[in-house]
């Protein structure tokens, strides 16, 4: 009889038996409050034309100008690779990697993945590849951002819509569809891949037991954390971006931003502003100490609250990359000679910087040796305890 299939939980490291969800039930820990799997009613063929209408859209929002701006009879258009290239002649190379890999190059590359992977699995085959291409997409879909740089596109609109005249182009319509079509392929992780290719009757191997978590992660997170720590000095005392005009030169920080946007008015933008590009850096890097700290000393209070909390930092984690992305586009967009020239400024490669560098501690941090750590060990519970429905 062959053994049953296993929900291993990335979190804590318990181990559950797999079982049959209904619509509307879904599989979650009964030790950290994970969820596990998801009912899902879609098949391989369901999710392929899903995966090739965001290709599409994607190809489509990076083609289109996202917004045009006229000043004195002249006007200025982008599009977000327009914006990268703006930026990479302005001399900061750094910033145009960042935001061109997290904007376009792993986006561009998870839709390639997931067609690899969809394509062969919708005619009834499981590629030579599957396994390769499931560590890829493990790794890739962390760094997608395209949702990020449409709330970055929105701050720049309000920032420059006092400026000059500012139309929207279609570009930024088809970008907030594709964030929409990003946001819906979330939930296709390499082990909800897994099992939909066994569930589809294709050889594809089990899942097999994660090795125990090493505290070795905890050196490499606290140095991640601490280069973070002292980048994010300069990244709110550099500007971030200059503005020059005909009356003069000025550099504008990320506090600065925010008070200007308050000042304009938009108290809602200013918000969000603060809360992605001040907050949560701040929140990131005192959360992930606090967590690396009680796991290092074998801590075993409100596991279950700081397991979701450590959830949390891998969610916001890629939101601070707002301002980089408001940064590249009035890069592009404000360029009127002796008029008007917006260019990068250090701020941003030292803010850039700290959102990988935190996201990279978050990453390297295993949370399940918080667990083990507290004396839990993994254990098997072959029962559908763990299984809740829907209300």
């Amino acid at each position: 009889m062959p053994r049953p299939l296993t929900l291993n939980c990335p979190h804590c490291g318990a181990l559950f038996q797999r079982v049959p969800l209904q619509s509307g039930q879904w599989s979650r820990c009964t030790r950290c409050d994970e969820v596990l799997e998801t009912y899902s009613p879609f098949t391989p063929q369901a999710f392929l034309a899903l995966v090739i209408a965001a290709f599409i859209v994607f190809l489509m929002a990076n083609s289109f100008p996202i917004m045009t701006l006229s000043f004195q009879g002249t006007a200025q258009s982008t599009t977000f690779l327009g914006a990268v290239k703006a930026t990479w002649q302005a001399g900061f190379w750094e910033v145009a990697i960042l935001t061109g890999l997290f904007g376009f190059g792993f986006p561009l590359l998870k839709l390639c993945v997931l067609l690899l992977l969809f394509v062969p699995m919708s005619l009834g085959r499981l590629p030579s590849y599957f396994e390769l291409a499931l560590r890829s997409l493990g790794w890739i879909r962390h760094w997608c951002m395209v949702p990020v740089f449409l709330l970055g596109s929105l701050v720049a609109i309000v920032k420059l819509v006092d400026l000059a005249q500012l139309v929207v182009g279609s570009g930024l319509y088809t970008t907030a569809v594709s964030a929409l079509f990003f946001t819906a392929l979330i939930k296709l992780t390499p082990t909800r891949i897994r099992y939909l290719a066994i569930d589809a009757g294709l050889p594809a191997v089990p899942p097999t037991v994660e090795s125990a978590p090493t505290p070795a992660c905890l050196p490499k997170s606290w140095a991640l954390l601490l280069a973070a720590a002292i980048l994010y000095i300069p990244a709110n005392a550099l500007p971030v971006m200059y503005i020059t005009t005909i009356s003069g030169r000025q550099g504008h920080t990320i506090l600065g931003g925010v008070i200007e946007l308050a000042n304009m008015g938009s108290w809602g933008i200013a918000g969000v502003v603060f809360t992605a590009s001040v907050f949560v850096p701040i929140f990131k890097i005192l959360l992930l100490a606090i967590l690396l700290w009680l796991t290092q000393n074998r801590s075993a209070i409100r596991l279950r609250r700081r397991t979701r909390l450590y959830r949390l930092v891998e969610a916001i984690g890629p939101w601070s990359m707002l301002d980089v992305f408001v940064v590249i586009l009035l890069v592009a967009l404000g360029n009127f000679g002796q008029l008007l020239v917006i260019e990068p400024g250090a701020g941003a490669v030292a803010f850039g910087a700290v959102v990988v560098l935190t996201m990279l501690a978050a990453m390297n941090f295993d949370s399940r040796l918080a667990w083990r750590r507290a004396g839990h060990r993994r254990s098997i519970r072959w029962t559908a305890d763990n299984v809740s429905t829907a209300v």
